[in-house]
């Protein structure tokens, strides 16, 4: 499963134990977990406007080390062009979907936005 950066962002800051565990039970169904450099971009820029530079090497240190990081290529940036074409969405959104979709496998988010894959925790 990919996770895209709403996933992270709901887990850094959520204050509900339940919505936090119900989080973590996504991430323990999953049989191998994925996320977009582009999510570790958002994460950082988030964490830094929102907390720190210390908050933000932690927050995207503990992704590196949990999940299987995956990098924008060409083929990746051809289909995210075209899907924020077509889905009149962001650019991030774009890539990270098409990433998704370059993997065959669905995405963590609750995003609105994501309508060209199939999404879990909507």
């Amino acid at each position: 499963m990919l996770f895209d950066t709403r996933y992270f962002w709901a887990v850094f800051t959520s204050k509900n134990p339940e919505f936090s565990q119900k989080l973590r039970s996504i991430f323990d169904s999953s049989k191998t977990a994925f996320a977009s450099s582009i999510s570790l971009y958002e994460v950082y820029k988030l964490s830094i406007s929102h907390e720190d530079r210390t908050v933000a090497d932690l927050r995207v240190n503990s992704i590196k080390k949990e999940f299987t990081i995956i990098d924008v290529d060409p083929e990746i940036a051809e289909e995210a062009a075209r899907i924020s074409h077509r889905a009149k969405v962001p650019m991030a959104d774009a890539l990270i979907m098409a990433t998704a979709r370059k993997l065959r496998i669905p995405c963590a988010t609750d995003d609105p936005h994501f309508t060209e894959v199939k999404r879990i925790w909507v």
